[in-house]
């Protein structure tokens, strides 16, 4: 396997067509250059030559220990391969990360990288996300008639009681504050002001939006997507909680939809669904994400160690440090099941 980095000035830099609209955001120069500056982490873009195909990982280092992080499933000119191929691809990259000691761990990996294939000794769970082919339609009328009839019916009230979408810079005051208001009210983690004016400044306008719908001055949904012309990724959403706008949230969806598909993007990913979840709040948020008429892209997320000894007094030493350690989406379903 051949490794490079665009922040790494261990590995060489990859070939220019890597940097390309064509593939995932994860794959350009700025994603890297946003991870660097805002986790500290390298990414490093791995080619299994044999497979001529690409995944993208990011690195960090921890005390004594340096973690990996799936970043998106692999990829062979912008296609992902299939299962069977994901797996030549998984073994032949555990082999290399472990004998050029580059990391000690594989962690859980961003809920957009679902993968389909799980090599063994990983530790799992079934995972999933809804993806709207948007170049299948050609017309407004199309795209909404792919959805549920209740969100299409509740998306046409929007409209008629006067529900406004606007984008870009003018909203991003007025998505951070429904963001914050989301992420209080729910108890979960929550990013900073500066982590999206960050990634928006290392990506662009090019590869960032943002949308806010409106009930006539009060805004009341929003959204953060990060995007390719290969697929747009809905990292980030808030909501004013209840509004007499009945389905504003889901016009917000449509017309984002609609504004990416113009400009030629090719999918759209709601980003994340736990397939037989025990969690009833997160059955919920599958079935929202099901009535926009997406498909159910099904996989796995997985985690595994490399180094078992060193590992394992890593975790004690965090044990010690710190007792209320935060469980990743993994953990989370197995002790639930």
């Amino acid at each position: 396997m051949e490794i490079y980095s665009y922040t790494d000035r261990n590995y060489s830099l990859p070939p220019s067509e890597i940097n390309s609209e064509v593939w995932p955001a994860q794959f350009l120069s700025g994603f890297s250059e946003f991870y660097l500056y805002q986790y500290n982490k390298n990414i490093i873009l791995i080619k299994d030559v044999e497979l001529n195909a690409w995944l993208p990982i990011a690195i960090e280092s921890k005390l004594f220990i340096r973690e990996a992080q799936l970043l998106n499933a692999p990829i062979r000119n912008g296609v992902e391969l299939d299962s069977s191929e994901q797996l030549l691809f998984f073994n032949r990259l555990i082999q290399t990360l472990t004998k050029k000691h580059i990391a000690h761990r594989i962690i859980q990996p961003h809920p957009a990288g679902i993968i389909s294939a799980v090599p063994k000794n990983a530790k799992w769970i079934p995972f999933g996300t809804y993806i709207t082919q948007l170049a299948l339609f050609a017309t407004d009328e199309e795209l909404l008639n792919s959805y549920d009839p209740k969100y299409k019916k509740a998306i046409q009230h929007s409209i008629k009681n006067g529900a406004v979408v606007k984008f870009g810079e003018e909203v991003h005051k007025d998505f951070y504050s429904l963001y914050s208001m989301t992420t209080q009210r729910a108890g979960i983690h929550q990013d900073t002001q500066k982590y999206f004016d960050d990634c928006r400044k290392y990506l662009g306008n090019e590869n960032t939006l943002t949308a806010v719908v409106y009930d006539r001055d009060q805004p009341i949904g929003a959204i953060f997507i990060n995007y390719s012309k290969h697929t747009s990724l809905c990292t980030h959403a808030g909501s004013v909680g209840t509004s007499k706008l009945y389905g504003g949230i889901k016009y917000l969806h449509y017309e984002t939809m609609k504004k990416l598909r113009d400009i030629g993007v090719q999918k759209y990913d709601l980003v994340g669904v736990r397939i037989g979840s025990h969690h009833e709040a997160l059955e919920g948020v599958f079935r929202f994400k099901k009535g926009f008429g997406g498909n159910l892209k099904e996989g796995f997320l997985w985690k595994m160690d490399l180094a078992n000894t060193t590992i394992k007094v890593y975790d004690l030493i965090q044990k010690i440090k710190n007792r209320d350690i935060k469980t990743d989406i993994i953990d989370q379903e197995l002790m639930a099941a």
